[in-house]
């Protein structure tokens, strides 16, 4: 189950991903079109994440949305991956934001909604 705890992970195991991946905080930031400082404040905790830039993340580190939410997930990703990690297309980006658009649900409830709609 997710809750506000996992909100605050997010940047901590982007963090971990990016480190193990041995990407710069510049390469990732320009990657997500933000600068530098403002990444690293996300990483930090200090500025949340948007959906589109979690979706972006998810396919630069080649992994699930749910990898930045759960430490076990990311650190699997880290050493290598699963059968289960997929790329999201376009059209699954576009149709997530239309679904979260539709939603008309507070944000915290936006991410357990997209969880729903990929495992379905």
């Amino acid at each position: 189950m997710y809750d506000a705890d996992c909100l605050e992970k997010i940047g901590a195991n982007v963090k971990f991903l990016r480190t193990m991946r041995k990407l710069r905080q510049q390469d990732v930031a320009q990657t997500l079109g933000i600068s530098q400082t403002h990444l690293s404040n996300m990483e930090c905790g200090r500025v949340k994440f948007s959906l589109k830039q979690l979706l972006r993340l998810a396919n630069l580190f080649d992994c699930q949305l749910e990898c930045f939410f759960d430490p076990r997930q990311a650190a699997n990703v880290a050493v290598g991956g699963t059968e289960q990690d997929k790329r999201y297309t376009q059209s699954d980006m576009e149709l997530l934001l239309t679904l979260v658009k539709k939603s008309g649900q507070p944000a915290a409830n936006k991410r357990h909604c997209f969880i729903q709609w990929w495992k379905s």
